[in-house]
């Protein structure tokens, strides 16, 4: 725009400059040019004239023209064209005057002469003078009127056009403005591209999206810039997001396609919600439904479990058994009593699954909670061969949480990574990190196991989704529940040795205002 302006400027100073250049002084000096010229056309003309007819007068009286005064008077008062302000005079071989017709001729003058010829013989010469001061006075006075008529000119052309075209100009610099901030401060990315659908315009939004600044991007394929895969926004980076977009024709006032608009929303965290969500709901459907069945299976489980214990008493009060026979009763009844026990310890989860009980909130140093986990998992780490690193952030701000909660779910989730690590050659690593980022307290459970496949990482928070044979799939259910009750999020995602890292985010509590 500054360059624009002054080249327009610059356009308009040089248009001002010729007209005063014309009217103040070619106009003038053209003027005052013709005007000499025809003066001394007509002085020379005048000359010529008269030397003619003086020459006449010599040719008939060579030794006496000299005195002829009334002829030569008559010739030079004769003025061919009019009366002009002129002086004549008419001189001898030697140089002396033979008749002088004098007027006073104001100062700057012309003058103009010619030969007198007597049988080829130069016998004297005729003189004519004019003055010019006329001829200056008007072209001095047309100077004058050029001036006036340029400052007019100027006004009109230069500094009347000129205030507007910068009023005009500081109007559209000022909206160019307003336009350029409302684009960047749109939450949506937007990006313009031309007809070769090269990127113009990139705003701020679609810059932190793309990873691209408006420097790098510009004159760059759109699809360079902006790499769709399906719904997944792939960043300069290989990050990824979900997002919406949309794409609009740019249409000139012909209603030609000039380029094109991307517009574009990063909708990652509200498709992370709604799943949340829509997870959370599934949980508490298959919560009641499981406490339905596991309630139905607590009664004729508690039967069974008397007549196990009558069978054991019979058998402890009977004589007339043979020793073998009640030693192998014996070992069916506490097979089936184990077995009693391991039914009843999945129903007593499930039951504790369906009927969840509030959190009891308070103000707790999580720093403490994770170190009381890990001591109630050290001694099953040591017989494992785990090492654990804890790595807590020091002066750890204080979150509002329900501590026992809390500890169960780190023990679950130290025992899902050291029962990961059951599988796992070479070094076995566990660690366990705090730290607080933008009003968020993150703790993060790595292992270097080998880690989650991709294809069942959704699922590993369903309810009874499990890929031991010996588990129940409750435990990480349990912990996900437990931390959104919290108002935070558990996570999975790849840990630094390439195993699982659960990533627990809750918020952090402000003084006087609860979490």
């Amino acid at each position: 725009m500054a360059i624009f302006r002054g080249n327009i400027t610059r356009l308009i100073e040089g248009m001002s400059g010729a007209i005063v250049l014309l009217l103040t002084v070619a106009v003038p000096a053209i003027y005052f040019a013709i005007g000499w010229e025809s003066q001394s056309t007509h002085l020379q003309t005048t000359v010529d004239i008269h030397a003619r007819q003086i020459s006449t007068i010599i040719a008939r009286n060579p030794e006496m023209w000299k005195y002829e005064t009334i002829r030569l008077g008559g010739i030079l008062s004769d003025q061919p064209g009019g009366k002009h302000l002129e002086s004549s005079r008419i001189l001898a071989a030697d140089g002396s005057v033979v008749m002088r017709l004098d007027e006073t001729i104001p100062w700057p003058s012309m003058t103009r002469s010619h030969p007198l010829m007597d049988s080829g013989e130069i016998v004297g010469s005729m003189e004519t003078s004019a003055s010019m001061r006329p001829l200056f006075l008007r072209s001095l006075l047309l100077a004058l009127i050029g001036a006036v008529l340029s400052a007019a000119l100027i006004f009109l052309i230069r500094v009347y056009p000129l205030s507007e075209l910068r009023n005009a100009l500081d109007l559209l610099s000022r909206e160019k403005r307003h336009a350029k901030v409302t684009l960047h401060s749109i939450g949506d990315g937007v990006i313009s591209t031309d007809t070769e659908d090269r990127v113009l315009i990139i705003n701020r939004a679609a810059a932190e999206m793309t990873g691209w600044p408006q420097a790098e991007a510009s004159g760059r394929p759109i699809g360079e810039v902006f790499r769709l895969e399906g719904k997944l926004l792939v960043g300069r980076d290989g990050s990824q997001r979900t997002i919406e977009s949309g794409v609009s024709p740019i249409l000139h006032e012909s209603g030609r396609s000039i380029g094109t608009v991307h517009v574009f929303r990063d909708v990652t965290e509200q498709v992370r919600t709604m799943e949340e969500l829509h997870k959370a709901q599934k949980l508490e459907s298959l919560g009641v439904l499981a406490g339905g069945i596991a309630h139905e299976i607590r009664n004729p489980l508690s039967a069974i479990n008397i007549s196990l214990s009558s069978i054991q008493h019979v058998c402890s009060q009977s004589l007339g058994l043979e020793p073998e026979i009640l030693g192998k009763i014996r070992l069916v009844a506490e097979q089936m009593n184990s077995a009693a026990t391991k039914i009843a310890t999945v129903v007593q989860r499930v039951m504790d699954f369906s009927k969840p009980i509030p959190p009891r909130m308070a103000l707790a140093d999580l720093n403490r909670v994770i170190s009381e986990a890990i001591g109630m998992s050290s001694s099953t780490l040591r017989k494992r061969g785990i090492a654990v690193y804890e790595n807590l952030a020091p002066d750890l701000p204080p979150c509002r949480i329900d501590s026992q909660l809390i500890e169960q779910v780190l023990i679950n989730l130290i025992t899902n990574a050291y029962q990961a690590l059951e599988t796992a050659d070479g070094s076995k690593f566990i660690e366990i990190a705090s730290s607080a980022l933008d009003g968020w307290i993150v703790v993060r459970v790595s292992d270097s196991g080998p880690g989650v496949p991709q294809d069942i990482r959704g699922k590993i928070f369903d309810p009874f989704f499990t890929t031991r044979k010996d588990g129940s799939g409750i435990g990480l259910a349990f912990s996900h529940r437990i931390v959104n009750e919290h108002g935070g999020t558990l996570r999975l995602d790849t840990s630094k040795w390439g195993g699982a890292e659960f990533r627990i985010e809750l918020p952090l509590s402000r003084e006087g205002i609860p979490a």
